[in-house]
């Protein structure tokens, strides 16, 4: 019956182009820029499978934790490979369909999954190694073992085959009668590779047979009670260079070290690749923990928006203004912004505005513009929005169209991508512009901006510091009403929240706190206190900085105070004098200011240095004035000869 539906539907049935296997997989390999970057599709796929979504109830017995490791698959002391192991919320489909090429469950899985194109596992195997085994253990006792391998594809199509076994301590016995069938006669082969350890060795069927039955059983001591998923890759192959022979491939010690060098790096890159990963998933890679807080720990002032993008209908369309519309077919994205001390006291880094595309559930980082200021519709002349600025939108809706290796957004999917694109850019680009310039105003300038970044850079680095994670963190927020400037949108009025965890650049109260629209709680408390005692104090920061940041504390104590009088020169004016003048004098009237003992002396100590500093510059500089007074006074003379010799040449033409 359904081949009768499919003659049905092709009347030509001989016209329906097959896919090359052999093709297919040397295209695969192709797919990522490094090994780093494949391996991160893997590891979207066991974050898709061990994040609990919060949504769905649990039940009263249900204690699931979502666990993943990253270890290097040893045998006998020798480094042959490197697996991916992780446990899984929901029941794991048959091997067979994860298998089919270009299907996948999660095609409509919105927010939820990363992996949405069917192709992640296995283009990912294929770019990291030749051959890959994954092994499935239900919690039902059922097992599932599959061979992605390159000597099994085929000119007439994809090849990858799976097996179905029951745990019932005969595993070793149950895959060999499956091998047997001449059909598998390949399969073995692949087995038989596998129980090859050292270089000189000969393939062994039996040697490789065994290791798969270990893997099996260590997945069950360390994980029990669900579904189970394994992927073993088998000679990872050299980080810049897809042409290894098989000699490099096999020295174990080279395998190490590379396979040592990738985990070093996965290590690296993964508390940056995720925003959302809660403290509860535990991840692993080798035997550290990996903590997912990596933009807490190094960004000052981070704070975010929650704006609304409407994908089809321009911004400015019609003459009318439309970025402030909530239609049906808008939907939320989420910007965190902030100075990165850490970016900002490197020399050798980059400073100008760095955005991070993240998007899905997860918050899993798509693409970094380490310049975003041209995307984003900003002056990109000079120092203009840089200073460690650093942009991340959070696609947390899963909205944006991602292209099958997650490196980017395919706008050019969508039937009005470009209304889309530019609409996007331009509203991150109008909360980008409205951020930066009201911290900057708190400034004399970009280069105290940089300065008062900078000083935060000991405690970015920090790494004994408790911070919690972006999701978990109480940040400063703002809602913002947008406008139109010209051609361009921006931020028309806002309202701010400050967060108890936002680690400011700045903490005082001025005029300017004074005339946001809706003050928090503490800022009313502060101006009611300033109201009442009318000095100027600095205010103690929720989180205090470690004490080697001295000079951006900004709690005190109270016998750490000291009152002085400053004079406050003060121009008052007179009634104008008969010729219409307006004098002015000087008002010697003293203030009495409050100010922190241990920032006075500090002031005290900098004037020092820089009266010393111009007493070197002086002296320094005294021969090369003197000189430059000297050849004054000789041109002086020069000057008056000069003139007498044009006097005596006038005289003598007369004659």
């Amino acid at each position: 019956m359904a081949s009768a539906t499919q003659r049905l539907h092709h009347p030509d049935h001989s016209k329906i182009t097959t896919v090359d296997g052999q093709g297919m997989w040397r295209a695969w390999k192709r797919g990522f820029t490094s090994n780093v970057r494949a391996f991160k599709d893997l590891i979207d796929n066991a974050v898709d499978a061990a994040f609990e979504n919060p949504s769905v109830k649990k039940e009263a017995d249900d204690d699931f934790i979502g666990r993943i490791d990253i270890y290097p698959d040893v045998h006998q002391s020798t480094t042959t490979g490197l697996c991916l192991l992780n446990n899984c919320v929901s029941t794991v489909a048959p091997l067979e369909k994860v298998f089919v090429v270009y299907e996948s469950s999660k095609v409509d899985s919105g927010a939820d999954a990363v992996g949405e194109n069917g192709v992640g596992l296995k283009q990912a195997c294929a770019a990291l190694s030749d051959l890959s085994f994954v092994l499935v253990k239900r919690a039902n006792n059922q097992l599932s073992f599959g061979v992605i391998a390159e000597s099994l594809q085929l000119r007439g199509g994809v090849r990858l085959p799976s097996f179905n076994l029951i745990d019932n301590g005969k595993l070793y016995m149950q895959l060999e009668a499956h091998l047997q069938k001449p059909e598998y006669a390949d399969v073995r082969k692949c087995i038989a590779r596998y129980g090859a350890i050292e270089l000189n060795d000969e393939p062994n069927f039996p040697v490789g047979m065994k290791r798969i039955c270990e893997h099996f059983q260590k997945m069950d001591r360390k994980y029990h009670g669900h579904d189970l998923f394994l992927v073993i890759m088998d000679r990872i192959r050299h980080q810049s260079s897809k042409g290894d022979t098989l000699e490099q491939l096999d020295v174990h010690h080279e395998q190490k070290t590379r396979v040592h060098t990738l985990m070093r790096d996965i290590k690296k890159e993964l508390p940056k690749t995720y925003l959302h990963i809660p403290d509860n998933l535990q991840f692993r890679v080798g035997k550290d923990r990996i903590e997912f807080k990596h933009w807490p720990q190094r960004l000052v002032e981070l704070s975010y928006f929650t704006v609304k993008v409407n994908p089809n209908l321009m911004w400015n369309e019609g003459d009318t203004f439309r970025a402030n519309d909530e239609r049906d077919d808008s939907y939320l994205l989420r910007i965190f912004c902030g100075f990165d001390a850490d970016r900002a006291t490197l020399s050798d880094s980059r400073k100008e505005c760095m955005l991070h595309l993240h998007s899905r559930k997860s918050g899993r980082l798509i693409h970094t513009d380490a310049d975003a200021r041209t995307k984003l519709h900003l002056p990109a002349s000079g120092s203009d929005y840089s200073q460690g600025l650093t942009v991340i939108m959070d696609d947390f809706k899963g909205k944006l169209p991602l292209n099958p290796t997650k490196q980017g957004v395919a706008f050019a999917e969508e039937r009005r991508g470009d209304v889309h694109e530019e609409n996007l850019y331009q509203i991150v680009g109008a909360l980008v512009h409205f951020y930066y310039n009201t911290h900057l105003k708190k400034f004399k300038g970009k280069t105290q901006l940089m300065q008062q970044v900078c000083k935060f850079g000991d405690w970015a680095n920090d790494r004994h510091r408790q911070v919690k994670s972006c999701q978990e963190s109480d940040l400063t927020s703002y809602r913002v009403k947008l406008k139109k400037a010209m051609r361009r949108i921006r931020v028309d009025s806002a309202e701010v929240s400050e967060g108890e965890d936002t680690l400011r650049l700045v903490v005082r109260t001025s005029s300017r706190e004074k005339k946001r629209k809706t003050p928090t709680t503490s800022n009313a408390a502060a101006e009611r206190s300033n109201a009442e005692s009318n000095l100027l104090t600095t205010k103690r920061r929720r989180r205090a900085p470690p004490g080697s940041l001295k000079e951006s504390e900004t709690s005190y104590e109270e016998g750490e105070m000291e009152e002085m009088q400053v004079p406050r020169r003060k121009a008052a004016k007179k009634a104008p004098s008969n010729s219409g003048d307006q004098e002015e004098k000087d008002d010697d009237r003293k203030e009495t200011i409050t100010i922190k003992k241990s920032v006075y002396e500090e002031l005290i100590r900098e004037k020092e240095e820089l009266r010393t500093k111009c007493d070197d510059a002086e002296k320094l500089f005294a021969p090369i004035v003197e000189r430059n007074r000297k050849l004054k006074a000789k041109n002086t003379e020069l000057n008056e000869e000069n003139k007498q010799l044009k006097a005596k040449i006038k005289k003598l033409s007369k004659k």
